[in-house]
């Protein structure tokens, strides 16, 4: 839309004034007032108690109001220069979250933790929803609406995705990574979320993520295995629209080390060498060239695995371990798998995350995350009632700020010796970027977790070995120096 589909408008608050855009067409209700973008430019206010419309260039509102206001204006775009902008977008967008069971936790996400959003309703017919936000107090609370009129709209509307969701197009973009754009699909008979997972090579949480409109218990199920892994299926209608979200490709040739990896990626070698170290591979740290069963000695149960413990496909390829089906990689094929599937767990996490509370993550908690997504998932790692205990606040916690606690919500409960040993890895790379006084709460809320790994290490035989060196990097971070560690069987 050009910009003369906008206006600017002062809103005074209670202590300052604020400029904001609103689009011609737009109108909201604040208490008993209508405030609506006339052709021409002004503000009409109709006051529905005396049932008069007056014209004006200016707004007054309450901090809660504007909040509000805030709130829905950023559907579909984020406040630049104090400036915060009313769409029609915006409105058609906080229409659809309604109907999608979203708009109220959205209002929330933006609303000071003092506010509280109710009764949200919609009016289909009049291009309108309305929400009652409170505090408790007559003083800070209101009805607000939110309509457009279809008839003023003078260009088309161009279409633009919901802010919670992360599609990944231009999440990257490093000239040797080749990105397929997101697009839409439609479905054909027999079409099923995890086949579609399977022939895009994507996950199927990014499916999900990338699909608001899909509903958990409707339109897919997700059931829960003893062995703690998901199960999510659901057959689509046929002709039904389904975005599938960017995919990321490294260029042939452009890997061949594990600084390529870093550099592609954006992550830190040093981050990479101690990932390596705790990634299964049947040595640690050295890439596995020939396909295998993951779960050796006990042959035919696992997954089929290659490269970096790598369980996808290769060149579009399902691996297999069944004689006369294994592959074989070159050393430099294994880095560039590892590189995409970097690639595909980022893009993930930011699906799940948000793009605008993972952009401002330090990087060091990010790798704590990445590590986390790599090992299980996303779908397994954030969402599993086994493991929710101390993941489902990983995504408020990034929201508010509270890095320290999500770096210990990455804590994964299990009765693996090496997974607990993991989990001090992850945590003490996580500790690099935090401030000397979150980094110390952080060490002393996770001291608990961390001597229950090394109990666990002293009864499994295959990593004693490890169990200085955990306790040299565990006496560094106390001291602020966090190196992170290696295995002594990769040394």
């Amino acid at each position: 839309m050009s910009n003369t589909n906008f206006i600017d408008v002062q809103v005074h608050l209670h202590n300052k004034t604020q400029t904001i855009k609103i689009e011609k067409g737009c109108s909201f209700d604040v208490g008993n007032k209508r405030f609506s973008v006339n052709d021409n430019g002004k503000i009409s206010i109709f006051n529905k108690a005396t049932n008069k419309t007056t014209t004006t260039d200016n707004i007054h509102m309450t901090n809660h109001q504007f909040a509000t206001f805030k709130a829905v204006a950023n559907n579909t775009d984020e406040g630049t220069n104090n400036k915060w902008t009313l769409s029609i977008a915006d409105i058609k967008e906080g229409i659809n979250k309604f109907r999608n069971g979203k708009l109220a936790k959205d209002l929330h996400e933006f609303l000071s933790n003092k506010y509280k959003v109710k009764n949200t309703k919609l009016f289909s017919k009049d291009n309108k929803f309305s929400t009652y936000i409170t505090s408790g107090n007559k003083k800070t609370s209101s009805v607000m609406s939110f309509q457009f009129n279809a008839q003023k709209v003078s260009e088309p509307e161009q279409t633009k995705p919901d802010k919670t969701t992360e599609t990944g197009s231009g999440l990257f973009s490093n000239p040797n990574i080749i990105t397929q754009k997101a697009f839409t699909y439609t479905t054909k008979s027999g079409d099923d979320i995890v086949a579609l997972a399977r022939k895009f090579e994507i996950d199927t949480y990014q499916i999900i993520a990338a699909n608001p409109q899909l509903k958990e218990g409707r339109d897919y199920k997700v059931t829960y295995s003893k062995s703690a892994l998901t199960d999510i299926r659901c057959n689509f209608k046929p002709d039904t629209k389904i975005t599938i979200p960017a995919r990321y490709k490294v260029k042939p040739g452009s890997c061949k080390n594990l600084n390529d990896v870093a550099k592609i990626t954006g992550v830190s070698e040093n981050y990479l060498k101690d990932l390596l170290t705790v990634v299964e591979t049947r040595k640690p740290g050295v890439p596995d060239l020939t396909t295998y069963d993951d779960c050796i000695p006990s042959k035919g149960k696992g997954a089929p695995t290659i490269g970096f413990g790598h369980t996808g496909r290769v060149d579009g390829k399902p691996l297999s371990y069944a004689p006369g089906k294994k592959i074989t990689i070159t050393k430099e094929k294994a880095y560039e798998i590892l590189a995409e599937d970097i690639l595909k767990h980022e893009a993930m996490t930011v699906a799940y995350m948000g793009k605008k509370n993972w952009q401002k993550t330090p990087a060091s908690v990010k790798s704590a995350i990445l590590d986390i997504t790599y090992n299980k998932g996303i779908w397994d790692g954030f969402k599993n009632p086994n493991w929710n205990k101390y993941t489902k606040n990983i995504k408020s916690n990034l929201e508010q700020g509270h890095y320290a606690s999500a770096l210990c919500n990455t804590y994964r409960q299990s009765g693996v010796a090496s997974l607990l040993e993991r989990n001090v890895y992850r945590f003490i790379t996580g500790l690099k970027d935090l401030p000397e006084n979150k980094r110390k709460s952080a060490i002393k809320a996770f001291e608990p977790r961390y001597q229950q790994a090394l109990k666990a290490m002293k009864r499994k035989k295959s990593l004693r070995a490890n169990i200085k060196l955990v306790q040299k990097a565990w006496a560094n971070a106390k001291k602020g120096i966090v190196t992170g560690y290696k295995m002594k069987s990769s040394q």
